[in-house]
């Protein structure tokens, strides 16, 4: 019936195996593919039926003339208007529902109604032929499912003996010779049809398993497919950026090295002229300020390098305090008015009418964004003005800077952000500098969760718009640069001050003791944070520590922190060459009172100082 690995097959299909059926929802789909399949033969099988019925009952008149009547009733009264229904209800919807019964009616009808004439002429025996026929063709022909088959065929064999022993008078030997074929005959047939049956769900059950495979190789496919052709598009995209990134940076390497190349000649070439015995006063100064505004230009270039890596590294952080922007933007006049000058320019404030805003900021990073757009207009300005102020509505604050310079073509007002796009060697307004400010200046803008923009037009100048949420009322913050600590009085009559400086680097140590001479009381020197702490320790009447942060052994965190254990009101300065993300903050955690970052220049060191002591004026 089927071979040994097909039973593994059946448990995997989990066919029953009598009636062969699949579990429910699996049984419904192989019974719609098997009506599918099968239907045209059912109509087929029956209009032949119906037909060699209807003939074989011309010979009926020939071979029992006798019992015409009878048999012309069975055939055309009973049996061939049962199976034109059947055959017109196929056309019917809900025939696919029914049909298996109305087949197995069928097989019943058609086998009673044969077996009704072998009762009536039990000697003759083409009426036992028809019955094998009926046999052939409900387990074979019209397509009846194994189970309904074999029940109707033995049931069909069932009536067949009844009335062959009950009501016909046919002899027991022709009873038991028919039965032999009869009943050979349905055993066969239903093996057969068992077999059939089973191949047939074997088959559909493999094809199902097979397409369910070809439709995943198929979604497998088109993902692959997909994913092939967004890797593709991706490494493209990476491929252009990498390109283009390789072309920047090349660029800027070229640019970087014209930039601190330049400042670098200036600072070494008349630092070598400064040997020169027959200098005169006069040169020798305008020597040493061509060396410190070299200094300054490579240190302003190093600041955007360091601070453009760390926006890079996702290392800048933001700390937000309440600050006055009146008070900002009359800082940056200030700083700025100087340079003004030089070229003849103006620079106004025209909000300093204004009632002062209080706003909620990072004040480092708001001072930056306007010290590279004050510094942008200054270098694009030759002639007429500068001017910054603010604009405020209930949510929002637009501070702006706007200068009569040489504007910005519109097909260059994007690209100017871009990180180093001075080195764009094909821009004929390029100048000095990293071209790194203003990319800075629009990363800093969305760190506070504004937008940077501009409006330009060649020949008339250009305004740069700093758009910040405004959030709430700040009246019980602290103030950062409103904020006046109160002067200290000095332990000295002669009102200087016992100074510690903390300094593992001689020629810094010395640059400070040099620097800070005319404040000097006593200096102290410790090359370690070991040393600071015991020095002070034995040392209560230092006023003043300025604290490296890295030194050997323990650090100026750590020294810091030590000192605060007994003192807590002596003033500490941390001084440090460090310049990234959060170097500011750890100073003030670890307990350091204010903070300066190396390069150190004199006035801003003066400056931080009388923050906390009173200076003489001629110092």
């Amino acid at each position: 019936m089927y071979r040994m690995k097909d039973s593994v097959l059946i448990k995997e299909m989990k066919l029953n195996k009598v009636t062969l059926a699949f579990p429910e929802k699996f049984e419904q789909l192989f019974l719609e593919r098997y009506y599918a399949e099968s239907v045209f033969q059912f109509r087929l099988s029956f209009v032949l039926v119906m037909l060699l019925y209807g003939i074989f009952g011309y010979l009926d008149t020939y071979l029992e003339p006798v019992f015409t009547r009878i048999f012309f009733i069975i055939r055309y009264v009973f049996v061939i208007p049962i199976l034109l229904i059947v055959f017109l209800l196929s056309f019917t919807r809900f025939f696919k529902k029914i049909w298996q019964g109305l087949l197995f009616v069928s097989f019943i009808a058609g086998g009673t109604g044969i077996s009704i004439m072998t009762m009536l002429v039990p000697e003759n025996i083409a009426y036992y032929g028809g019955l094998m026929l009926i046999f052939s063709a409900g387990y074979f022909f019209i397509r009846l499912r194994f189970f309904l088959a074999s029940l109707a065929g033995f049931l069909t064999l069932m009536i067949f003996n009844i009335g062959a022993i009950f009501y016909a008078d046919t002899p027991t030997l022709i009873i038991l010779n028919n039965n032999f074929f009869f009943l050979g005959a349905n055993i066969i047939g239903m093996f057969a049809a068992y077999s059939i049956e089973f191949y047939a769900r074997r088959n559909f059950y493999l094809n199902y398993k097979l397409d369910q495979e070809k439709h995943a190789l198929a979604n497998l496919n088109k993902n692959l497919e997909e994913i092939v052709e967004k890797r593709t598009h991706e490494l493209l995209i990476a491929k252009e950026k990498a390109e283009e990134s390789d072309q920047l940076k090349s660029a800027f390497l070229a640019n970087m090295s014209h930039e601190i190349r330049t400042p670098m000649n200036g600072i070494l070439g008349f630092a070598e002229l400064l040997k020169e015995p027959d200098l005169s006063g006069s040169e020798q100064l305008e020597y040493l300020q061509i060396i410190e505004k070299s200094g300054m230009r490579m240190l302003g270039i190093i600041n955007d390098i360091i601070d453009i890596s760390k926006i890079e590294s996702g290392s800048m952080e933001t700390r937000f305090t309440a600050v006055s922007l009146l008070n900002l933007l009359n800082e940056q006049l200030n700083f700025f008015q100087p340079e003004v000058n030089t070229k003849n320019l103006k620079i106004i404030n025209v909000s300093a009418d204004s009632e002062d805003l209080i706003i909620t900021t990072d004040k480092d990073k708001l001072e930056a964004i306007l010290i590279n757009l004050i510094k942008n207009a200054v270098k694009y300005t030759d002639k007429g003005e500068i001017r910054l102020g603010f604009k405020q509505t209930l949510r929002q604050l637009t501070i702006f800077v706007s200068d009569t310079g040489i504007g910005i073509p519109e097909d260059r007002q994007q690209a100017i952000f871009d990180r180093f796009v001075q080195a764009d060697i094909a821009d004929k307004m390029a100048m000095q500098g990293a071209g790194l400010g203003l990319s800075i200046a629009r990363a800093y803008t969305e760190m506070l969760g504004g937008k940077l923009y501009l409006k330009s037009k060649v020949g008339e100048g250009t305004v740069f718009y700093v758009e910040l949420p405004l959030n709430g009322n700040h009246e019980d913050m602290y103030i950062e640069n409103l904020q006046e600590e109160k002067p200290k009085q000095m332990d000295s009559e002669s009102n200087k001050l016992n100074i510690l400086v903390a300094e593992d680097e001689e020629t810094s140590a010395m640059v400070l003791s040099k620097t800070l001479k005319p404040l000097i009381n006593k200096l102290y020197w410790a090359k370690t944070g070991d040393e600071a702490v015991d020095i002070f320790r034995a040392n209560r009447s230092v006023n003043l520590i300025l604290m490296d942060i890295k030194m050997p052994g323990m650090n100026g965190y750590e020294a810091t922190e030590a000192i605060r254990k007994f003192d807590k009101n002596v003033i500490i300065i941390a001084q440090t060459a460090h310049a990234m993300g959060g170097d500011k903050q750890k100073a003030f955690d670890s307990g350091c009172t204010d903070y300066i970052s190396k390069p150190i220049l004199r006035e801003e060191l003066f400056y931080m100082i009388d923050k906390y002591f009173r200076l003489n004026a001629e110092q």
